[in-house]
């Protein structure tokens, strides 16, 4: 009876301190004007750097990149990016047989190399692929899937070549998903958001380098 009496009252006193909470808690409606200037206040809040950093913005991805074990390369053009390739096969005394995004494949490869466009095959050393932004904040390139550009290019060869124009580098992760949906608007079934090769510390919180999937991931940033 009288634990039944101290519940009641221990409710009856929760009530009354959640109802003031509630009634200190309360704000007056907004009006559909205040609604309508706070809206507007969203859309035109500023995106991006500082005007004062937006020079720097590559030079701040490159930074993060490489801080991610990512390597990184500036070329001045796409014409370059058959040459870099040559060099980086020739570095990892890999064989010419590589897989190439198909919006990558008209660039003029050597002949007596093995090009492949499609899905990866698993016995490939090497795939280049295309990215659609790169994340100056955190270093990380963005990748979307569609027929030219298959998913496994980025997991399966042994190093992953990231062609990324400086002109698709954006400040924060919000301002990249912009760029992701492809010319008609429609999202990929796929977006990956790479940040460095893979690592691990699942054992024994140890870090391991590699883990699942390449083991050299190399950007080539293309433009000024």
């Amino acid at each position: 009876m009288g634990q039944e009496t101290t519940t009641t009252v221990s409710s009856t006193r929760r009530d009354e301190i959640l109802a003031r909470i509630r009634a200190a808690l309360r704000h007056k409606q907004r009006s559909a004007e205040d609604e309508a200037e706070l809206e507007r206040r969203l859309r035109s809040a500023p995106r991006g750097p500082h005007p004062q950093l937006h020079d720097a913005l590559l030079d701040q991805f490159v930074a993060k990149a490489e801080a991610n074990h990512f390597t990184v390369e500036r070329v001045a053009s796409l014409q370059m990016l058959v040459p870099a390739v040559q060099r980086l096969l020739a570095e990892a005394e890999a064989p010419p047989d590589i897989s190439v995004a198909g919006s990558l494949a008209s660039l003029g490869w050597p002949q007596d190399w093995t090009i492949n466009t499609g899905p990866a095959r698993m016995v490939e050393a090497m795939s280049v692929t295309m990215a659609v932004a790169g994340v100056a904040e955190t270093g990380s390139v963005i990748l979307r899937s569609d027929a030219k550009n298959p998913t496994t290019l980025n997991f399966l060869p042994d190093t992953h070549v990231i062609v990324l124009r400086a002109s698709d580098v954006v400040a924060y992760l919000e301002d990249a998903w912009a760029q992701v949906p492809g010319e008609s608007g429609d999202w990929p079934r796929t977006v990956n958001v790479i940040s460095g090769p893979s690592r691990t510390a699942d054992v024994g919180g140890v870090l391991v380098r590699p883990a699942h999937g390449p083991k050299a991931a190399h950007i080539v940033l293309v433009g000024e």
